[in-house]
Order: C-alpha cells, then sequence, then structure tokens
C-alpha cells in the first residue's frame, strides 16, 4: 500500500485551475470540418490531439490517446457511490481485481470531488514506478440537477507524466463534458445506425449501444460491431487510429493472444486486418479490426465473436469479409 505522503503528493501532480461550468446539452454534430486531430470543439483540440474515440455506450464516450485511455459517462442519478462502483468496475475489468486503491479527492471543475487512485502492481505497496501494468483515477462531479458525471483514466505503465495528463484530462472532462460536442444519452442515438456511404442494420434482439454521426456500437450477446469514421481522411493519421483502436481493444479483454495482421476486405476494399483472440467462459472470442479510406473520410472498424460463430456474423454488418 502507497504511504499517504506518496498519495498527496502524486495527487498534486496534475491540480489545474478552476473552470467553466458545463456547457449545455447539444445535438449531435456532423463530421463536416473536423479536423485531423480529431473530431472535437475547437477548444478541445489542443488537448485531446491524437486521442481516437472508441464507440462506448449511449450516455459514454471512451478515448485512446497514445498510452492513456480516458473515459466520460454521465448519468442520470444522485448516488455518487452508485457512479463511482461503475467506474471501479471497468477498472477491474479491464485490469484485474488485485488492484491498490487509495480513495481521496481531487480538485475538478472548480470543486473537490470523492475519488479513487489505483495501480495494478507486481507488489502490494506498488514497489518502483517500473513493477506497474497500469495506473490511474477515477472520480464523479455534479453535471446539474438529478446528474452525475462519472470520468477516468487509465495510464500504462503508471508513469508520473501519463498520471500528469490524465488529471489534465480528466479535468477538462469533468468541467466541460464530452469535447466531441455530442450530448451523451439514449435520446442522442442516431437511428438509423449508418456509415457515411450505407446504413446499418441492428439484427435482432441486438443492442444499439451507441451511433453518432461519426460512431456507433452495435451489440449482439458476445458479438460487438464497432465503427468510427473521421474526415479530412490523411493517411498517417488513419494509421495512428488504427494502431491505438487495436491497441484499445486489445488492452480491454484480459489475456488477449498476440496480434496477427491478415488480409481481408473492409467495406469491399482491400486492407490489413488485425486480428487476436482472448480467453471468455464461453470459448474464445475473435476480434477482427482494420482501417480504410474512402473519399475524403477514413473508417476504423472492429468485430468481435466467439470463434464458433466464424467467418463473421450478423452483428458484423458484413463490413468484414476475406478476399
Amino acid at each position: 500500500m502507497r504511504t499517504a505522503a506518496w498519495w498527496v503528493s502524486v495527487y498534486w501532480v496534475g491540480v489545474l485551475c478552476a473552470c467553466t461550468a458545463p456547457t449545455p446539452r447539444v445535438p449531435p454534430l456532423s463530421p463536416e470540418g473536423t479536423t485531423p486531430v480529431g473530431p472535437f470543439v475547437p477548444e478541445a483540440r489542443a488537448l485531446f490531439e491524437g486521442c481516437m474515440a472508441v464507440p462506448d455506450s449511449a450516455d459514454s464516450r471512451t478515448w485512446r490517446c497514445g498510452d492513456l485511455t480516458v473515459w466520460i459517462a454521465e448519468e442520470k442519478t444522485e448516488s455518487f457511490a452508485q457512479v463511482l462502483i461503475r467506474s471501479q468496475e471497468r477498472v477491474a475489468a479491464r485490469l484485474g481485481m488485485e488492484l491498490v486503491e487509495v480513495e481521496g479527492e481531487l480538485p475538478l471543475a472548480g470543486s473537490s470531488w470523492r475519488s479513487s487512485r489505483f495501480a495494478a502492481c507486481a507488489r502490494a505497496d506498488g514497489g518502483a514506478e517500473g513493477d506497474c501494468r497500469a495506473g490511474g483515477y477515477y472520480s464523479a462531479v455534479n453535471a446539474g440537477p438529478g446528474r452525475l458525471r462519472g470520468v477516468g483514466c487509465i495510464a500504462r505503465g503508471n508513469a508520473r507524466p501519463l498520471l500528469a495528463r490524465c488529471l489534465e484530462l480528466l479535468e477538462y472532462l469533468a468541467a466541460r463534458g464530452n469535447p466531441e460536442g455530442d450530448a451523451l444519452g439514449p435520446d442522442a442515438l442516431v437511428l438509423p445506425p449508418r456509415l457515411p456511404w450505407r446504413a446499418l442494420a441492428v439484427p435482432g434482439d441486438c443492442q444499439l449501444s451507441a451511433s453518432t454521426t461519426r460512431l456507433g456500437r452495435i451489440r449482439c450477446g458476445d458479438a460487438t460491431f464497432a465503427w468510427s469514421v473521421y474526415q479530412p481522411s490523411r493517411t498517417d493519421v488513419t494509421m495512428r487510429w488504427s494502431d491505438q483502436g487495436v491497441a484499445e481493444l486489445a488492452d480491454a479483454l484480459p489475456g488477449a493472444g498476440p496480434v496477427e495482421e491478415v488480409p481481408c476486405l473492409l467495406e469491399t476494399r482491400p486492407a490489413r486486418c488485425s486480428r487476436f483472440t482472448a480467453p471468455t467462459a464461453r470459448g474464445p472470442l475473435v476480434v477482427w479490426a482494420a482501417a480504410t479510406e474512402w473519399k475524403d473520410r477514413a473508417l476504423f472498424a472492429s468485430c468481435s465473436f466467439l470463434a464458433s460463430e466464424t467467418p463473421f456474423p450478423a452483428a458484423c454488418n458484413g463490413a468484414f469479409s476475406l478476399p
């Protein structure tokens, strides 16, 4: 267990100035006018440069920012404990139950809020910085009458520079909400879900858990299809998005095996797919992911499903195929 002095020193490593109140809810944004640094509102572009949106749920969003994963969840509840428990469950599902956690407070959005500093380390007391697989923070802030905003960040390796960046990103999310400007909530789902060039189907017994003009996620039991679109496309950015997207998928699945590259078709276009498997209680889960460019847009898509459902189940919407 870390000492209280250590916690206080890390706690103050990224203390930021007070910021403005949360911005009002706005309708989903069009992908038009986004920049190569990501589909973020102007005031968020510098801070979130290089971050890739990972479709999550109707009321939450995740971003991969290099060696960081950061999230926000808007919840209609007045129970801080409930929001913090959900964040704890998210971290445990990703890093395992052997976590060192210290409860405290973080200065976010102009006030101090209940939070947790966590680390997944080889030793119970954390040991040297290099002994930890990951670390980070989660917290919750008041987002308006009857609404709370959960925020969190996981840093690979638990390095202090990454933790300081975590706190910068958390400050923005806590104070301003979704940096992409979209409203988060079931009422903001874009229906029917679609890629810029075609509509997508939600098979029976499946759930559309996220859908905007730029990204979405369809869940069908053990199968999940997710996509992200940005413009204008730029090959170097597309490659970075693809690398970060695959890394996020692998990190989010405990026990994921090595990633291999195989030829495939994504939206009928030749591509190189990243493919790996991860163990589950119902058998091996197979994950396919790839990126492609179409006119001035770029697409990153992934589909995961039980190995018994190969080659590709209906949840994948025909996006992936074999050459």
